[in-house]
């Protein structure tokens, strides 16, 4: 049995350092570490491992920055492909900044930092950092600061993050991010500002959720902008319709809405007619879109208002289908509705789709309008 077990351990120590570096990847760094006790030829394989997963769990509030200056300080001098870091407990200031410098420095490709708690975070430029996933970050001024500064960055995901500007500026955080590809805001906040732009040159996926005014991440009266030409997908989920005084995609293909309004009982007339209002400008710049999915919150958003909606054209031009999914099986789409929806098109369908745990029915609600002849 012995003899075995060390014919085994003598197969995996004779694996390239490369194969090795791959499998202390999946462990967490402190785990990568204690491996160091196998052998000699062990002992500093983790001192060079490309990517660094960062686990406070197992640390108290003192000991962990500590431990963050102990790796840093005894790595070998190689880049970083990835760094993760998990941090449930709150981290100083001070050792974030070393360790996002440390990451820079050494050529980070891929950054991911999830927190239990809001983190004050300074981000200085990368130019090798493509990949970023940030959670509970708050930024400093970005008024008199580069935002962010990742020229070759293609994927951003920001999670319940808090943009710091001046009242009443006007803010585009990721105007400086010339290659990005992928953005996707949950629950981020700008508190402060009277207009924000999102540009986007490369943009081919956008997926905003939970936004609007007051506690949604909006100060009351933002227009918010959005110039993408090459955008291929837009989802604006779980949110509150707000004023999109302007959206660019000459190139939508897929649209995702799902709003909603609460308290709409209590509401006046002109609440009413403003949020269904900003509901069809939204509408208007998805006009090239080929595939629409919306919900019966947005359906009942869009008609609010009695004779609002049909004073309002088709925005559409270019659509071949709209699924509406509900969870109610009363459920049906008015009349005008599905004209406003479908008038601008020949020959396209509405969809209600009824979803009940892991089985989708569709029903086809309306059927097909005749072919123009000629």
């Amino acid at each position: 049995m012995e003899d075995r077990e060390a014919g085994l351990q003598d197969r995996l120590s004779d694996l390239p350092d490369y194969i090795i570096h791959e499998i202390l990847c999946f462990l967490e760094i402190n785990q990568a570490i204690q491996t160091s006790v196998l052998s000699k030829r062990w002992k500093n394989l983790w001192a060079s491992v490309p990517d660094l997963n960062f686990n406070s769990k197992s640390f108290t509030e003192q000991r962990f920055p500590k431990f963050l200056r102990r790796v840093m300080s005894k790595r070998e001098d190689c880049n970083v492909r990835r760094l993760d870091m998990f941090a449930h407990l709150p981290i100083r200031l001070s050792s974030m900044e070393g360790l996002i410098n440390y990451a820079v420095a050494h050529q980070v490709e891929d950054f991911r930092f999830v927190s239990d708690d809001v983190q004050p975070v300074s981000l200085p430029a990368c130019g090798s950092l493509k990949t970023l996933f940030l959670s509970r970050c708050k930024f400093g001024d970005l008024r008199t600061s580069f935002g962010f500064g990742f020229v070759n960055l293609t994927s951003l995901d920001l999670y319940v993050c808090w943009f710091c500007y001046s009242e009443n500026d006007f803010g585009d955080p990721f105007a400086s991010c010339r290659n990005l590809r992928r953005l996707c805001l949950r629950y981020c906040r700008f508190p402060s500002l009277k207009r924000l732009k999102i540009t986007g040159f490369e943009l081919v996926s956008l997926e905003i959720q939970g936004f609007g005014y007051g506690d949604r991440g909006l100060q009351e009266g933002c227009e918010v902008e959005i110039f993408a030409p090459n955008l291929l997908s837009f989802v604006y989920k779980f949110s509150k319709p707000v004023d999109f005084c302007g959206l660019h995609f000459p190139s939508l293909d897929y649209v995702e809405v799902h709003v909603w309004q609460h308290g709409t009982d209590e509401a006046t007339d002109h609440d009413k007619r403003r949020v269904s209002l900003f509901l069809m400008t939204m509408f208007e710049g998805f006009g090239n879109a080929q595939s629409v999915k919306l919900y019966c919150e947005t359906i009942q958003v869009l008609d609010l208002v009695d004779g609002l909606l049909e004073q309002q054209p088709s925005p559409f031009k270019r659509l071949k289908k709209v699924d509406v999914q509900c969870n109610r099986e009363s459920f049906k789409v008015p009349a005008h509705v599905t004209n406003y929806l479908l008038a601008g098109t020949i020959g396209q369908e509405l969809h209600l789709e009824d979803e009940i745990g892991y089985v989708k029915c569709t029903v086809l609600l309306c059927a097909y309008y005749p072919k123009a002849e000629g």
